[in-house]
């Protein structure tokens, strides 16, 4: 089955806003809500702070905004920053699809003053793309996951995005079905090795973390932007012997073209997305989940616990938990995340910040944190795929504390995890709050609730930065 002429029938269908179902758009502005909130965020992190860096030298003309930091550079090198900030505390939902679509569509909707409808189409078809394709490409990890209990060699973890998002900017920009279709397979040719598994086997842990969204974002830009000026690609690649598929799902079976396209317009994947409560990886927000809620129940001090044993699914993306040398060993150290939160630090900006870096008492805290594989997390997830099961055993008063979850919080599939609108807009405001004045916070949270109703973005954008 082809699947590159069926991608572009759903584009052209819901590039128009009038096709797009009430509920998508909603959910659209949630995912748009959480992501500027997260790039907010992300200038507590030294990555968001270099990515901003990087676009003012850069430059180029005036078109769209750093987040944040405020002022206009060119899109794609907006696209770089804002990716870079967004994904800077690690709090974007999973999939980890807005990191890369949303600052390159959001870029190059600014520049080209489309109105917030236009904005919703763009963002609707680059997500939903990317989704989709990311939901293939991703397989690979999960089924290494329950064969072997950890990833493979060779795997990506969001380079596809890509795709979706030069589809997107494509759709923003106002090309053509074919020029669409050109952006596609230029933005194919851009992506990434799939060196993930590298990443994950390095200490302490780097910036670009499992993929480079900052280059993916502005690569889309750039793709779409090429397509406009009538440079060609393989337009095909998604259907070549030789393309896309064969280099990103190198194991047997992973490409389903029929599964790509089953559903499509129908079941949107963005209703799928699983937010994040906390600044740090997935794999780990369980166990987290359970410490809250034994801490709301108990009210455990820091002393008086004498260890907590984690039990959750099998972890691989930090060789040494113990080992936390800058902000991304934070987001991805179980036990260290687990003493900040045993110590009061407000899930966010804080987690990652120079206090929490240095602090003595969450340092030695973390090493009463023991990591375990749960059988029962394999188990549960054979038979059920939103699953992620977590179980904390803590040892404090003179006897063991138990609490255990099978969905983390933020998840959109499961409506007793899923937020609401209320804990949206105040996850936007924990980010927001270091760095935004009061009226500035509500203008935007109203602007992005109401996107609809603007004729261009600015101003939305003049009220996500200084």
């Amino acid at each position: 089955m082809k699947v590159t002429e069926p991608i572009l029938d759903f584009v052209e269908k819901y590039r128009n806003y009038e096709n797009i179902p009430e509920k998508i758009i909603h959910e659209i502005k949630r995912a748009l809500l959480d992501g500027l909130g997260n790039a907010l965020g992300g200038l507590a992190s030294d990555k968001g702070k270099i990515g901003a860096e990087m676009a003012r030298m850069l430059g180029g003309p005036q078109d769209a905004t750093v987040i944040g930091v405020g002022g206009k550079v060119s899109a794609a090198a907006a696209a770089f920053a804002n990716a870079e900030l967004l994904n800077g505390l690690d709090m974007d939902p999973i999939p980890h699809v807005p990191p890369v679509v949303l600052p390159a569509i959001l870029a190059v909707a600014e520049a080209e003053g489309i109105s917030g409808r236009e904005f919703l189409s763009a963002l609707a078809v680059g997500l939903e793309i990317a989704q989709r394709l990311n939901s293939q490409f991703g397989m690979v990890m999960i089924t290494s996951y329950a064969k072997y209990g950890k990833t493979p060699d060779v795997f990506s973890n969001g380079n596809e995005n890509i795709i979706g998002a030069a589809i997107g900017c494509a759709v923003a920009m106002g090309l053509d079905r074919e020029k669409i279709a050109q952006a596609l397979g230029i933005a194919a040719y851009y992506c990434t090795l799939p060196v993930c598994r590298d990443w994950e086997s390095t200490n302490p842990k780097s910036m670009i973390k499992y993929c480079p969204v900052s280059w993916l974002s502005q690569g889309s830009v750039q793709a779409a932007m090429l397509a406009k000026c009538g440079y060609t690609s393989n337009r095909n690649t998604l259907d070549s012997e030789y393309g896309f598929p064969l280099f990103n799902c190198r194991i047997d079976g992973i490409w389903n073209p029929e599964r790509l396209l089953s559903g499509l317009g129908e079941n949107w994947g963005i209703m799928d997305y699983k937010y994040k409560p906390y600044p740090c990886c997935s794999f780990i927000h369980s166990v987290l989940d359970c410490f809250y809620r034994l801490q709301d129940k108990e009210e455990l001090s820091p002393k008086e616990i004498e260890a907590i044993d984690c039990y959750t699914g099998p972890f691989n993306a930090h060789p040494d938990q113990y080992s936390v040398a800058n902000q991304v060993d934070v987001q991805f150290s179980a036990p260290y995340c687990m003493a900040l939160a045993a110590y009061g630090y407000k899930p966010g900006p804080s987690w990652q910040s120079k206090d929490a870096l240095t602090d003595p008492k969450v340092r030695a805290f973390m090493h009463k944190v023991t990591m375990n594989v749960a059988p029962e997390w394999a188990e549960k997830r054979k038979t059920d795929f939103a699953a992620w099961y977590g179980r904390i055993e803590v040892k404090a008063r003179g006897k063991v504390f138990i609490e255990e979850t099978l969905y983390p919080r933020g998840n959109n599939r499961i409506e007793s995890t899923r937020f609401s609108d209320e804990e949206m807009v105040q996850r936007f405001r924990n980010c927001a709050y270091e760095i935004l004045v009061d009226e500035k916070i509500d203008r935007a949270v109203d602007a992005i609730m109401n996107l609809e109703k603007l004729n261009t973005l600015d101003d939305l954008m003049d009220n996500l930065s200084l």
